[in-house]
This record gives structure tokens, sequence and C-alpha cells, in this order.
């Protein structure tokens, strides 16, 4: 008799924990991003609104997209607390934890991917077609980072030549509206999965998206 595989689906259904380890790992990243700003000297309020945005912005840009209000992190406080907590670990350790490099890479991919499944299942769930659907899980993933870049008065890294993180975010969403026709369970490890091991073959290679321009081409 066979045996069904029981697998989770972390994109309708993602647990607590695992949501809350996707907010804590992109507010640290944020919060570093002021913390470690060495032209700008951010304080307490400027390190907390970046964790606020990289930690819950893409949230909030899918939510609003799609018209789910109030925002899922705002209907439990455990989320503005995981932020908190996020801030109060970059400002104790904060010098400390671009050595863990291999470790908040791990959890970033995983952030990323999580963000892109769960914005493709709620814009799926609220009866968006495929490409609408992609759209906003690269939006969910990408979305706090791109907030905060245009907080700092910078130009968001998915815009200029840098790693295709963007690229990596649709690559994962598509994944997951493809495979999800047959079983979204599957396909929310799946697109988190392929945004995980895309990340390391990146990083792996060195790849870097290349400027469009005149740029582009004398780089060629």
């Amino acid at each position: 008799m066979p045996v069904a595989l029981d697998v989770p689906d972390l994109a309708a259904s993602t647990p607590l924990w695992l949501a809350l380890l996707t907010v804590l790992v992109n507010a640290i990243v944020g919060a570093l991003r002021g913390y470690t700003d060495t032209d700008r000297h951010w304080d307490i309020v400027g390190v907390t609104a970046f964790a606020l945005l990289m930690g819950l912005g893409g949230g909030f840009i899918r939510d609003v997209l799609i018209g789910n209000l109030p925002a899922e992190s705002l209907r439990s406080p455990w989320f503005l607390v995981t932020i908190v907590v996020g801030v109060l670990i970059v400002l104790l350790i904060g010098s400390h934890v671009p050595r863990l490099g291999g470790v908040m890479t791990f959890l970033n991919a995983l952030a990323m991917g999580l963000f892109a499944v769960t914005g493709v299942a709620y814009a799926t769930e609220f009866g968006l077609s495929f490409v609408p659907a992609v759209l906003i899980g690269t939006l969910s993933a990408v979305g706090g980072g791109v907030l905060v870049s245009l907080l700092q008065g910078q130009i968001p890294d998915i815009l200029v030549a840098s790693a295709p993180n963007a690229l990596l975010a649709v690559f994962g969403s598509v994944v997951y509206a493809i495979v999800a026709v047959w079983s979204p369970a599957v396909a929310s490890v799946a697109g988190i999965a392929t945004v995980i091991v895309a990340q390391y073959v990146v990083n792996l290679l060195g790849v870097r998206t290349r400027p469009a321009g005149p740029a582009g081409r004398v780089a060629r």
C-alpha cells in the first residue's frame, strides 16, 4: 500500500514560527543597513524604521495590492514584537552579525523564497491570474529592500547592475505558480527551494546583472 507524502503547504498555511523567522531575518538585514551606514549616522528611530520596512514591507505591499486589509502582519502582535527583537539583536551584537555570512545567506534566501510563494498564493486566492500573481510574489520578495533603499536616498539594487535578487524572486514565484496547478503543498516547498539553490549558485559563480545601456556595451 503506497504511503502518501504529507507535505505542508507553507504558502497557504505558513507556520507562525516560520513566518516570524522570515520577518526576523529581514528585520535584522534592514536594521544592519542603518547600523552599518557610515555616511549617515542613523539613530534608533532610523534603524527601527529600516527593520520595520524590511521585515514587513513586502507583506504590506502584497496585502495592499490584493486588498487584504488590514495587513496580515498587523493582525497579530508577534510580528511587531519580532521587529523589536531584530533591532535589539543588531544593537547588541550588530558588529558580529556580518561574520555569520553563510547562515545569513541561507536565511535571507529562505525569507525571500517564502515571501515570493506566499505572495503568489495570496494573489491566486484573490482571483488573480498567472502573470499578476507572479508580479505580486516578486514584489513581496523584494519590496521591503526597495522601500529601505528609497528611505536611505539610494537607488534600489534591483534597478542597477548587482546580484540578480529580483530575478531569483521571479524564478521562485514562477516555479510555485506552475507547480501549484498540480499540488500547492509541493509547490511551496519547490518555490522556496528554487530560490535558495539559485542564491547559492549565483553566489558561487559570482553572477551579476549587466547594465542595459552604453555602459553595458562598453563592459563587454
